[in-house]
């Protein structure tokens, strides 16, 4: 044999030494489930009774899931409108104040000569300047002589002399008619219209912001915290309440029931009929079944509801009793302000500036 074809061999059998030596350990290396030992291996085959931290809840949901689901709602936004009456002046301006540009300038429409007006008096003189220079010229020349200034220096004037000019004739300006004045307001911009707003009196704005349609309520109802929502909700009465639960969504009714105690969700399966429990109880693990179908006590039947679809969660709901209906409601409710955060983060007062 050449030296050539040894040194070959030689190299090759090094390679396959070393394959079978790693193969080897890897098949030695314990795994997680061998880790644990025996105590493991016998923890895994034991059948133990459900607990009430067995019954499947759905985790996955925001802590604002039950009241997300009531904003989408549009019944429940209606009666929410209703109770928003209820509310202190500064809770309803509180949640008034999340409305847009767009929609403060739509409201203000609505807004009387007067309340123009009186807005209108709220403008900086860089306002009244922007303001002035989108009317047209025969109407700009009318007020600016109203106000003393003469229209042609205005007209030759760069802004900051403009500024200057209505800066010392505001007095005048505010002598004009309400008429004249609710005129010049016309002429502002959403952007300019939501400043001047920003600057009136919480007495001022709240009576302008309620005049907002129902839908539009509900756009603003929509953006409102959980604790605004909780507060809204605290004004409703028992019936109101059932109300709420008989006129909501299917995903709102399901929301309700996922907030129940173990107690309750153990009442609302056991109106389920034998098909329907054999339905549900289907969609369980295999593991799972044998104990769901000889389920008793209140923690076993809760379990049980953890394998139903939204429609069915529903569906439960609207079959329980006027008591036990209000109770969840009650809970639902009450549950989601306990888990929310007691103060409104700079974010979303930032988000609502912006929009």
């Amino acid at each position: 044999m050449s030296k050539r074809s040894t040194s070959l061999l030689l190299a090759l059998s090094v390679v396959v030494i070393g394959a079978v030596v790693f193969m080897k350990s890897r098949n030695n290396t314990p795994t997680g489930t061998d880790v644990s030992g025996a105590i493991g291996t016998v923890d895994k085959y034991r059948s133990e009774q459900i607990t009430p931290k067995d019954v499947v809840t759905n985790n996955d949901a925001t802590p604002d899931a039950f009241f997300a689901a009531l904003a989408n709602d549009q019944a429940s936004l209606e009666e929410f409108g209703t109770l928003m009456g209820r509310l202190s002046a500064q809770e309803r301006l509180s949640i008034y104040s999340r409305m847009n540009k767009q929609e403060v300038a739509t409201v203000l429409e609505r807004a009387t000569p007067e309340e123009r007006a009186s807005i209108l008096g709220r403008a900086t003189p860089d306002e009244r300047v922007a303001i002035l220079g989108r009317m047209n010229a025969t109407d700009r020349s009318s007020v600016l002589q109203k106000a003393g200034v003469e229209a042609a220096s205005f007209e030759r004037a760069n802004v900051d002399e403009r500024v200057k000019m209505l800066d010392r004739a505001n007095k005048s300006l505010d002598r004009m008619s309400v008429t004249e004045r609710a005129a010049i307001f016309n002429a502002a911009t959403p952007d300019e219209r939501m400043s001047m707003l920003g600057r009136a009196t919480p007495e001022e704005r709240l009576n302008i912001y309620e005049r907002t349609t129902a839908s539009e309520r509900a756009q603003v109802l929509a953006r409102a915290s959980v604790e605004e929502r909780q507060s809204i909700l605290e004004r409703a009465s028992a019936d109101e309440r059932m109300n709420l639960t008989q006129r909501m969504s299917v995903d709102a009714r399901a929301a309700i029931v996922e907030r129940a105690s173990v107690a309750e969700r153990a009442a609302f399966v056991d109106r389920a009929s034998k098909e329907e429990r054999a339905a549900i109880i289907a969609r369980a693990p295999e593991a799972e079944r044998m104990k769901l179908e000889k389920a008793s006590t209140d923690a076993e039947r809760a379990a049980i509801l953890g394998y139903a679809t939204v429609a069915e969660r529903a569906s439960f709901l609207d079959r329980a009793t006027e008591a036990e209906r209000t109770a969840a409601f009650q809970r639902a409710f009450v549950g989601e302000r306990a888990e929310a955060s007691l103060e409104k983060s700079p974010e979303m007062e930032k988000t609502a500036r912006s929009n």
